[in-house]
């Protein structure tokens, strides 16, 4: 679901639909519903595979690749020309000092052990911090809430990974000079979370639709975690105005 008022304006209406959607004692609709989730499930699997895939493809592996040419062109050059090859090993020490960093980016959030050893704002935090030490990426985080674990650790996990998607989105293509992270409770039974950057924005319906063209899943992914997660997500975002990826999602009490 996306969500296209402001959000004082949709959040009431959406925790009552949220509500009102949920089974009353209905085997049938509790079928309905879990086969609709087991779906849904292996979309959001097929799709992280898939992503995975092209992260792999586009960085580390033709990173990987650049090394070796590198690697073989200063092995030819030791002999004649030693300044030459020099300067070919500070280019491979570069080169791999960068990859080893997007493969350690990438670990860490395939598997967030940080999640499983806390809770989402610890999680949170610790994105940030990989993103400033890794890629030199400054993020403004700011958490007001009374208790994430309200969340269990399956929501955690899918609301983690959207954050993840939103911070990938700005650092690779937005070209942002200011980055924010917000997780709050604007009122009671709802957590918002906030990625907001004042990159070079785009046109949400074109790169969507090129997206499906190219083969790119990043979107298409956050789409399946909100939905998976019950929420609402909003997207704004114009060329040149940056942009705000918003999802609220509903706190239920008592979850295992």
């Amino acid at each position: 679901m996306c969500c296209q008022l402001p959000i004082g304006d949709c959040l009431l209406p959406f925790v009552l639909r949220y509500h009102a959607a949920m089974p009353r004692n209905s085997r049938t609709a509790g079928s309905a519903q879990g086969t609709e989730e087991n779906q849904r499930l292996l979309r959001i699997e097929e799709l992280s595979l898939s992503q995975l895939a092209n992260h792999l493809h586009n960085g580390p592996i033709q990173d990987l690749a650049a090394l070796a040419m590198r690697a073989h062109l200063a092995k030819r050059q030791l002999a004649s020309n030693q300044a030459a090859a020099g300067d070919e090993v500070e280019k491979l020490e570069m080169l791999a000092r960068r990859t080893v960093s997007a493969l350690r980016y990438l670990q860490f959030t395939l598997i967030p052990l940080s999640l499983e050893g806390s809770d989402l704002e610890g999680a949170l935090r610790d994105l940030a911090r990989q993103n400033e030490e890794l890629f030199g990426q400054e993020i403004r985080v700011t958490i007001k809430i009374k208790d994430t674990k309200t969340l269990n650790k399956t929501r955690q996990r899918l609301l983690f990974h959207v954050a993840a998607e939103a911070l990938d989105n700005a650092r690779l293509h937005a070209r942002a000079a200011q980055l924010q992270l917000k997780i709050i409770q604007p009122e009671p039974g709802v957590l918002l979370l906030e990625v907001e950057d004042d990159g070079q924005g785009f046109d949400l319906t074109a790169v969507e639709h090129a997206a499906v063209q190219e083969g790119k899943f990043g979107l298409a992914l956050m789409r399946e975690r909100v939905k998976q997660l019950r929420a609402e997500l909003h997207i704004r975002s114009a060329a040149g105005a940056g942009t705000l990826v918003r999802v609220a999602v509903p706190l239920l009490g008592g979850e295992e």
